[in-house]
């Protein structure tokens, strides 16, 4: 069964930090590619979401971006 993607993230470029979603993404690893470039912005990934219900938290996206980033 096909399952897209986004990231939730907050924006601190703003004033207000806003909530933002991302694109829709049509892999997991795409997801935490663009998690990991959001990281690298003012912003704060925070979750994954997945169409299907898969949710990945903030502490495991962390770990998944310094995975990535090594």
């Amino acid at each position: 069964m096909y399952e897209a993607f986004c990231v939730l993230y907050r924006d601190f470029s703003r004033a207000p930090p806003a909530k933002r979603l991302s694109q829709s993404y049509d892999s997991l690893e795409l997801a935490i590619g663009a998690a990991c470039d959001v990281a690298q912005r003012n912003a704060e990934p925070m979750q994954i979401r997945g169409s299907e219900g898969t949710v990945i938290e903030r502490a495991e996206l962390a770990e998944l971006i310094a995975t990535v980033a090594v």
